[in-house]
């Protein structure tokens, strides 16, 4: 989407939101008759301060029912008619900063996805001057409470955008004062309801960082309590007016990466990507989830609607998207097709995150098809990752032992009868990595296999196999894949829990616990939580 300059530079807007957009870089702004334009913004302000024809309360209505037009063509992806519409709020009611605050999350959006500096500048601008002029109001009535939710949530967005940005004190800061004004809302109004998602989302935020960091926020001022998060922002999806949508998201992605509850989560993405054809992110969401489910034609259908847009804002959506296609092809064991994509996500991405784990997969697949100099240009690329994701922490780790060796013929096999699972073809896997059991002699490959076994098993409701699996696995010794111990303990919980042994469930989760520094380990307290929660 092309940007038009009439929607960043208002005519109605005041000369010190104008000197911000200067200051941020942007000096070819109109030659306004600032004499002119001046008495425009008194007599704005006039009519601001003494409206004719309608009380407050029809005013606040107007401004809502704007607000839920321009966000449904938000969720649509509809930027410039969004922008229009908040543009408008604007230019009739300039002393209210709705209209500023969702045309600043419009460029939020933008900044997230291509981090582009332009982006940033002007939803700092507009940000800015929305809080200038919701103060300005909390000012004459500090128990406004839509004027208080709009600060609190304009804060919010301040905290994501300034964390993309890694100005992370600006960032802490930021929760703080959001958490602050939105506990004040709903200390005033209990059911301001749209008041409960940014402060869930800080919540569950914060209850999801290791101990020694939390401890650290909370010197600051800042605690977490994960299932309160979690409830709010499930009352933010029930009953939230503006914040609805946001908040059904959300919810979907927590129920996906941390609860495991993929059939919940469905539900809400479902519902969603049918409301929003066009949002490139809901569609991308819900490829991520089908990918989970193990139903990858479903994925690729998603990730290909998302490629086929033409909307140019969201460029690292569609770089991701085609990594995930690189993904659903290498799990088909369609490794030419993966190639392609992989490459495609390479050469596209702006960001390191997931280039590690790409790099390696597409190593695999040069390995695979015997191209050893290819596999190995890009097993020295993949220790070259984002450490904070943990794809990337395994792919370094894996890149460094097959950089300076081949993958012998069964851990070549053990990938095409691992992807044989992860694309849900559970009956033939099962058949082929009984195969291998017997073909291999170390007890690193034999456990392996145990693990991809039980959760093959487990898939086709045999839980009693899928127990005994995950304890041969268990009790062999794996060397430096220690991840495979404690997942061997997860898969055993997950069976017994299905055969109604609590006990051994218990036991099975603690021993899991008592496991520290291997790969996923992130990933695996998620899945240990999930199974905590009942999912």
């Amino acid at each position: 989407m092309q940007k038009k300059k009439s929607l960043l530079f208002p005519a109605t807007s005041s000369l010190i939101f104008t000197k911000k957009l200067n200051s941020a870089g942007y000096s070819d702004i109109r030659n306004f008759n600032w004499i002119r334009i001046n008495a425009i913004i008194c007599l704005l302000a006039l009519a601001f301060l003494f409206p004719l024809n309608s009380s407050f309360a029809q005013t606040k209505s107007a401004i809502n029912k704007s607000v839920i037009k321009g966000l449904e063509y938000s969720y649509n992806f509809n930027w410039q008619k969004a922008a229009d519409i908040f543009q408008n709020l604007v230019d009739r009611y300039p002393g209210y900063p709705q209209g500023y605050h969702y045309i600043a999350s419009i460029y939020m959006w933008h900044y997230l996805s291509n981090q582009d500096k332009r982006d940033y500048d002007l939803f700092v601008a507009y940000s800015d001057t929305a809080l200038e002029k919701a103060r300005e109001i909390l000012e004459k009535n500090p128990k406004n409470t839509n004027i208080l939710f709009i600060i609190g949530a304009d804060y919010s967005y301040r905290a994501i955008t300034f964390s993309k940005a890694e100005k992370f004190l600006d960032a802490v800061w930021a929760s703080k004062k959001s958490e602050a004004y939105l506990n004040s809302t709903l200390e005033i109004d209990s059911s301001f309801y749209d008041a409960y998602l940014g402060l869930g989302l800080l919540n569950f935020a914060v209850g999801q960082i290791p101990g020694a960091f939390r401890w650290a926020l909370s010197l600051a001022g800042i605690h977490g309590d994960k299932e309160l998060g979690l409830s709010f922002i499930k009352k933010a999806a029930r009953e939230g007016y503006t914040t609805k949508v946001e908040a059904e998201y959300y919810l979907s992605q927590i129920l996906s990466d941390y609860l495991l509850d993929y059939g919940s989560a469905d539900k809400y993405l479902k519902s969603l990507v049918q409301r929003y054809p066009n949002n490139l992110l809901f569609s991308y969401s819900y490829a991520v989830l089908n990918i989970k489910r193990r139903r990858l034609d479903d994925a690729r259908k998603y990730l290909l609607k998302v490629l086929r847009s033409d909307d140019s804002s969201f460029k690292q959506i569609k770089s991701f998207s085609s990594f995930l296609m690189g993904d659903i092809f290498y799990k088909k064991n369609m490794f030419d097709s993966a190639k392609g994509y992989y490459k495609e996500f390479l050469d596209s991405t702006n960001s390191d995150s997931y280039t590690g784990i790409a790099n390696y997969r597409l190593a695999v697949c040069y390995e695979i098809i015997g191209d050893r100099t290819d596999a190995v240009r890009h097993f020295e690329a993949g220790t070259k990752g984002n450490m904070d994701i943990e794809d990337d922490i395994y792919a370094k780790r894996k890149c460094e032992i097959y950089e300076k060796r081949s993958m012998d013929m069964n851990e070549l096999s053990l990938t095409r009868f691992s992807n044989m699972v992860e694309s849900g073809r559970y009956k033939i896997a099962i058949d082929s990595l009984s195969a291998l059991l017997e073909r291999a002699k170390t007890d690193k490959l034999k456990a392996e296999v145990y693990l991809q076994l039980s959760d093959a098993s487990y898939h086709l409701g045999r839980y009693k196999e899928a127990l005994n699996y995950a304890v041969s696995a268990k009790v062999l010794n794996s060397y430096d894949e220690k991840w495979i111990k404690p997942f061997a303990c997860y898969y055993a919980a997950k069976a017994d829990k299905l055969l109604g042994d609590e006990k051994a469930v218990k036991s099975f989760v603690e021993e899991a616990e008592q496991y520290s520094d291997y790969d996923y380990q992130k990933k695996l307290e998620n899945m240990l939580f999930s199974l905590d929660s009942g999912n």
